[in-house]
């Protein structure tokens, strides 16, 4: 699935391009891909006309405010993109949705699988749809502390790895962000969660951000997970990947200690890490 840093980055590409627009035409192929609507014709209806006027990011859903108080909320599924094309552009065979717009352009979702949800909302309920409320913490939300941070994993008795990829705790980090963050951090992946000191609280905390904001600034990881290569709106892969210090790379030595990093199952999930300088 499309993790934070690549939701984030899409939103910022988007609210560049689309902020503004005003929707021309839409087609839609698959009916399940808007199947919250009775019909494909409802779902066109209800985007037919309407101008974007922002672009928010609520967990891993994208969020388009429309004018007339509606919004189009977007999820990209397991190997959704969406791609900047112009108006007069091909769709190609995994194609989903396309939104044409009046002074031009357009928005394709491409999805092989078939799993990402689009639907319109009104906008004054939105926050309350049950599938927008987050069920874990969204560390990119701006009111996420390190004191809470530390309630949280002290009310949960795991294995830090298995946490930091469970959705009901935290949000879109999968095991790529993960394994990373705990490297930074110098924690190791089979830590308990509610064993840790206030120090070692702060490292994670700390390394949480820096890992996901310098995601960001790479434009995010090409290959995520093997679930599929993430590219930004233009079609370009991030290059966060060229970056990595453990996850994927058992046998080459730590860039910290230069000792072999290891890949091992802590409570049923992989991890990445290494076993002499992760304590």
């Amino acid at each position: 699935m499309s993790h934070l840093p690549e939701v984030e980055v899409l939103r910022k590409d988007l609210e560049k391009e689309v902020v503004g627009k005003r929707v021309k035409d839409v087609s839609v192929k698959t009916a399940r891909t808007v199947g919250r609507h009775r019909h494909r014709p409802d779902f066109i209806a209800a985007l037919d006309g309407r101008k974007i006027e922002a672009v928010r990011r609520r967990g891993t859903w994208l969020l388009f405010d429309l004018d007339e108080g509606a919004t189009l909320c977007a999820h990209l599924g397991d190997q959704g993109v969406v791609t900047r094309e112009t108006a007069k552009a091909e769709s190609g065979p995994h194609t989903q949705v396309v939104v044409t717009f009046t002074t031009g352009g357009a928005l394709h979702l491409v999805d092989p699988e078939r799993t990402s949800r689009l639907f319109v909302a009104p906008t004054d309920g939105v926050e309350q749809l049950e599938e927008l409320v987050p069920g874990g913490i969204d560390p990119l939300s701006g009111t996420f502390t390190w004191h809470a941070f530390a309630r949280y994993l002290a009310g949960r008795h795991a294995a830090l790895k298995a946490l930091l990829v469970d959705e009901s705790f935290i949000l879109g980090l999968g095991d790529l962000y993960a394994d990373e963050i705990l490297w930074s951090a110098g924690l190791a992946p089979d830590r308990r969660s509610d064993a840790l000191s206030s120090q070692e609280v702060r490292r994670l905390y700390r390394a949480l951000f820096e890992v996901l904001y310098e995601a960001i600034k790479q434009g995010g990881t090409a290959d995520l997970d093997a679930e599929g290569e993430h590219t930004d709106l233009f079609g370009e892969p991030g290059d966060y990947g060229s970056h990595l210090n453990v996850h994927g790379r058992a046998g080459e030595p730590c860039p910290r200690c230069r000792r072999p990093v290891v890949h091992t199952e802590v409570e049923g999930v992989g991890a990445y890490h290494c076993s002499s300088c992760q304590g």
